[in-house]
Formats: structure tokens, C-alpha cells, sequence
């Protein structure tokens, strides 16, 4: 079966605990550690547009020039 939903790549950095968890995850699911990732970002959303993720709490700098 084809995936007819567009897909594009991004770069993200973890911490080497949060890649060790999504690793480890994997490895018992014998899965990738980009489906891992993919499936917690997908559930996020879901969450989020069903109102049962409300707020995300982010350390955000001021933007440059503001």
C-alpha cells in the first residue's frame, strides 16, 4: 500500500537520556526510532486539536529584532 500523505524531512537534536528512551522503545516494538518519534508527535496533535492538550510549555527566547 502506498502512503499517499506527503512526507518531509526535519532535523530534531534529543538529549542522549530522550534518544536512549525513544531507542530502547523501539528496539522492544522492533520498530525505528523515527516511527517512535512520529507516533508521540502524531498522538501529541491529536490531543491537542481534540482539547485534551491545552497548553504546551516551551522556554521561548525573545525573537530577534523585537
Amino acid at each position: 500500500m502506498v502512503d499517499k500523505k506527503q512526507k518531509q524531512r526535519i532535523a530534531i537534536s534529543l538529549d542522549a537520556e530522550a534518544l536512549k528512551s525513544v531507542s530502547f522503545v523501539a528496539s522492544q516494538n522492533d520498530v525505528s526510532t523515527a516511527l517512535v518519534v512520529r507516533y508521540a508527535v502524531d498522538n501529541f496533535l491529536k490531543e491537542w486539536k481534540e482539547g485534551r492538550q491545552v497548553q504546551l510549555f516551551l522556554l521561548l527566547g525573545k525573537k530577534k529584532g523585537g
